[in-house]
C-alpha cells in the first residue's frame, strides 16, 4: 500500500514538472500572422484599391502661372504593395512633373517650423483644418529643359503639402513645396513657395 501511494505521488510530481504542450492548431492560433508582423503573405496576390480618375486644374495664383503656366493634371497612383501607401503624379502642361508617395499623418508631424494656418488661405474665411492637409514625398522630379524658365518649385523639391477648398461648382487646390532631406523640416526656409490651381465644374 505504501509503495502504491509513493508511486502515485511520484507520477503527480513528474506531471507537474513537464512543460505544457500545445497542439499545432493551438500554436498557429496564438502565433502572429504575417500581416501582423508587417509582412505580405506571398500566397495571396495583392490587389491595390482602385484610384480615382485624373483631376485637371488651371494655374490660378501668380506663382502658379509663373512656374507652371497652363494646366495641372493630378493622377492618383495605386499602392505598390500592402505595406506601401498610394501616391500621385503631378503633371503640368509645360512638362514639369512630380511623382510622389503619400505621407499619411505627415502634416501633424510638422512641428513649430511648419504653420499650415499661415501657409494656406481659405478664401471663404474659414480657419485652416490641418487634418485636411495632404502630404506627399517626392520620389521623382522632372524639370524640362524648355518651357519652365523658373525651373521647378524648389532647387530640388522633396515634399508637397496640398490643401483643397471646394465650393459649389468650383475647387481650389494650393500646393506648398518644400526642400530638404527630412520631414519635418529644420527651418522655415525649407518652404519654397505656394502655388494655387483652380477647377470649375
Amino acid at each position: 500500500m505504501r509503495v502504491l501511494i509513493l508511486a502515485t505521488v511520484s507520477l503527480m510530481a513528474l506531471g507537474a514538472c513537464q512543460p505544457e504542450t500545445q497542439s499545432a492548431s493551438e500554436a498557429a492560433a496564438v502565433a502572429p500572422t504575417l500581416e501582423e508582423m508587417g509582412q505580405d503573405d506571398p500566397s495571396v496576390p495583392f490587389k491595390p484599391a482602385p484610384v480615382g480618375p485624373p483631376r485637371t486644374y488651371d494655374a490660378y495664383s501668380k506663382t502658379a502661372m509663373s512656374f507652371t503656366p497652363g494646366t495641372l493634371s493630378l493622377t492618383e497612383t495605386p499602392q505598390a504593395s500592402a505595406n506601401l501607401p498610394a501616391g500621385a503624379t503631378f503633371a503640368f502642361s509645360n512638362g514639369y512633373m512630380l511623382k510622389t508617395t503619400l505621407m499619411p499623418g505627415g502634416a501633424q508631424q510638422g512641428g513649430a517650423p511648419v504653420n499650415f494656418g499661415s501657409i494656406f488661405v481659405d478664401l471663404s474665411g474659414a480657419p485652416i483644418d490641418v487634418s485636411k492637409v495632404v502630404m506627399y514625398q517626392v520620389d521623382e522630379e522632372t524639370v524640362p529643359a524648355t518651357g519652365a524658365p523658373n525651373g521647378g518649385f524648389c532647387k530640388k523639391t522633396s515634399f508637397l503639402a496640398t490643401y483643397t477648398v471646394k465650393s459649389p461648382g468650383a475647387e481650389d487646390m494650393t500646393i506648398a513645396a518644400f526642400e530638404g532631406d527630412t520631414w519635418p523640416p529644420a527651418a522655415e526656409t525649407a518652404l519654397c513657395g505656394t502655388f494655387t490651381y483652380g477647377s470649375v465644374h
